[in-house]
């Protein structure tokens, strides 16, 4: 019977997909992302179609969003004061049965603007409300010792899904108008399915739940003090804040700049493609190396060779400037992910899991949401090239920070991680 145990133990350390319980927690969270990419690009341009206005279908994408960020506040205390299975489910479920309903009424003639606003907004608040779920029962799957490559192949994976769901859905909406409305239904169908034969064990705090308003205030608050009393949560927010501002505002020049220059559409999108392509090969490596570098070094390193990344730009904005862009920042974001969010969810406790993920996201969404704004009033005056150097000067402060701070700097490999406080 030893043994058996020690042979079971050394195969679940070689392949992630021998531990028990983590295929079907990996088919759930992959169906559920792929209903997700299927149909993103055709909600534009459905609202566009049924709406007649593109001022209409501005607002639509900003009201969805706003709905998102506002529901994932609470999402992570509604996530953290019950199962997570039960969870899976019925996001799968209601997802699966919002997006079939959609499906019908677009194919029989009967889909308004209104119910299609409806629909849309009932799944942005699922998914504000659920969406952490996944990740927040993923450390119970894997436990804290393998959530770094659990994290590291979720990067590569996400990429493959990203980089393959908007040109599904386009041929899909091509083909019939409907389908990829039912395509999604179908993956949140297959999501449902690997949820049910998922088997989480019981957490007791659930159980004990109150559901009184006053209650889930109280957890809410609770959860976020935590996280903003962690130091070393904090500093990582900070400066991943700050470089995600720097760089989301780079995305944006970078694609008004190839528009503005008359780029083709179709060598546009080929950007994204080149960089989910660059993401999947940088998974291959990361899952290699994150848990034998020490996460700290490994971290200010990553981020001094993104913002190398970004030198191309300062030369100069034509395409093959772009694509070297485009390739150097995204090889290293999955051992980059791999450590940050391996480091920081594998320390938190299962019970604070779903608030310290809304905290985090929450806060870092903040700083990339105004970098738009930025992006689109200083890119007239400042011209390309110095947009590019202003924002470069942040992504480097955010290297030094990094390099400057003893909470990031002195962050061990993965198997010490827990001789460290978080």
């Amino acid at each position: 019977m030893a043994e058996a145990k020690a042979k079971a133990k050394a195969k679940a350390k070689g392949s992630l997909f021998a531990v028990p319980n983590y295929p079907a927690w990996f088919g759930a969270d992959t169906f559920l992302l792929c209903g997700s990419a299927v149909h993103w690009i055709v909600i534009s341009l459905m609202a566009y179609e049924l709406s007649g206005s593109v001022t209409m279908a501005g607002w639509f994408s900003t009201i969805r969003g706003v709905m998102s960020v506002v529901t994932q506040v609470i999402g992570g205390t509604f996530v953290d004061r019950h199962d997570h299975r039960t969870l899976l489910l019925a996001q799968s479920g209601i997802c699966g049965a919002l997006w079939c309903t959609m499906g019908v009424l677009y194919a029989t003639g009967r889909l308004t603007f209104a119910l299609f606003m409806l629909l849309c907004l009932s799944s942005s608040a699922v998914f504000g409300l659920l969406d952490g779920t996944s990740n927040a029962a993923l450390i119970t799957v894997v436990g804290p010792e393998r959530y770094a490559q659990a994290e590291s192949l979720n990067q590569g994976r996400d990429a493959a899904v990203r980089m393959s769901g908007s040109p599904l859905g386009a041929t899909l909406y091509g083909l019939w108008s409907p389908a990829p409305f039912f395509a999604s239904a179908v993956c949140d169908a297959a999501a449902f399915v690997c949820a049910f034969f998922l088997h989480l064990p019981e957490r007791p705090e659930t159980k004990q739940a109150n559901a009184g308003v006053g209650a889930f205030i109280h957890d809410l608050v609770e959860g976020w003090q935590w996280v903003f009393a962690s130091r070393t949560i904090m500093s990582a927010v900070l400066i991943m804040g700050l470089f995600e501002f720097g760089a989301f505002a780079l995305r944006q020049a970078v694609n008004l700049q190839l528009v503005s220059t008359g780029t083709d559409a179709l060598l546009i999108s080929l950007v994204n493609v080149v960089s989910g392509v660059a993401t999947l090969v940088g998974s291959l490596v990361s899952s290699r190396l994150c848990d034998r570098i020490p996460a700290g070094r490994g971290i200010i390193a990553i981020l001094a060779f993104m913002a190398l990344g970004y030198v191309p730009l300062v030369i100069s904005g034509n395409y093959p400037f772009v694509i070297a862009n485009a390739i150097l920042t995204s090889l290293p974001m999955p051992l980059f992910g791999a450590l940050v969010n391996g480091f920081v969810f594998s320390k938190t406790p299962v019970e604070r899991q779903g608030r310290t993920r809304a905290a985090v996201m929450t806060t870092i969404m903040l700083f990339g949401s105004a970098s738009g704004a930025v992006a689109g009033e200083a890119l007239p005056r400042l011209g390309f090239q110095g947009f590019v150097v202003a924002m470069l000067v942040l992504v480097v402060v955010s290297v030094v920070m990094a390099a400057l701070n003893p909470r990031i700097r002195t962050i061990p490999a993965s198997p010490h991680w827990a001789e460290v406080e978080l």
